[in-house]
C-alpha cells in the first residue's frame, strides 16, 4: 500500500468514492462487453450459467433473487441458455413442481473459456495493484456488500452474501 497516484484524475473528483467506482466499473463493463458480445444474455446469461454450474441458485426464482432482475427477464434468459445447449432445466428431486437449473457439458467448457477471459480483463484492470492488494480489494469490497444486504434485508443477508461470495471466492489474484 501507499502507492497512491492521482495523476490525470481531475482535480475534485480524485478523491469523489462514487466517482472513481463508476470509472473502475464503466472501464470493467466496457472490457467484458466484448467478451460477452456473443454470449446469450450478455454478461447476465453469464452470471446465469456461473450460479447454475457453482450451485449458488438452483432454480430460476433463486437465479432472479441472487442476480437482481425480475423472473420473467430470468425465464427468456435461461431460455436463451437452454436453446445454446449451455444448461439444461430439470425435475427438481425434492419438488416435482420446481426445476432446477442444471449446466450441460458445453455449458461448463463454455463457463471456463469465458472465466479464462474475465480473469485477463481483471488482471489487466488490476494491474496496478500487487497480488496481496488485489486480495486486499476484494475482501473489502465483500465485506461492504455484506454489510449492505444485511441492512436491506436483515435475515436473507446471509443467505444472499453466500451466494455472493461462492460465486467470487476462488478467484486468485492476477
Amino acid at each position: 500500500m501507499g502507492k497512491e497516484t492521482t495523476v490525470g484524475l481531475p482535480p475534485g473528483l480524485e478523491s469523489d468514492f462514487g466517482w472513481l467506482l463508476s470509472q473502475v466499473f464503466h472501464a470493467h463493463v466496457s472490457a467484458v462487453k466484448e467478451i460477452m458480445a456473443d454470449f446469450p444474455g450478455g454478461h447476465r446469461g453469464y452470471l446465469a450459467l456461473s450460479a447454475a454450474a457453482h450451485k449458488t441458485a438452483r432454480n430460476q426464482i433463486e437465479m432472479s433473487r441472487q442476480l437482481g432482475c425480475d423472473r420473467t427477464v430470468m425465464v427468456y434468459l435461461i431460455d436463451d441458455l437452454v436453446k445454446q445447449g449451455l444448461v439444461e432445466r430439470r425435475p427438481d428431486p425434492a419438488d416435482r413442481r420446481n426445476r432446477c437449473i442444471v449446466p450441460t457439458g458445453d455449458g461448463l467448457k463454455r463457463l471456463a473459456e469465458v472465466d479464462k477471459a474475465m480473469r485477463r480483463v481483471e488482471c489487466d484492470l488490476l494491474a496496478a495493484l500487487d497480488p496481496e492488494e488485489q486480495e486486499t480489494l476484494r475482501a473489502m469490497l465483500k465485506r461492504v456488500l455484506a454489510h449492505r444486504h444485511e441492512r436491506m434485508s436483515g435475515a436473507d443477508a446471509e443467505e444472499v452474501c453466500h451466494a455472493t461470495t461462492a460465486a467470487i471466492d476462488g478467484l486468485p489474484a492476477c
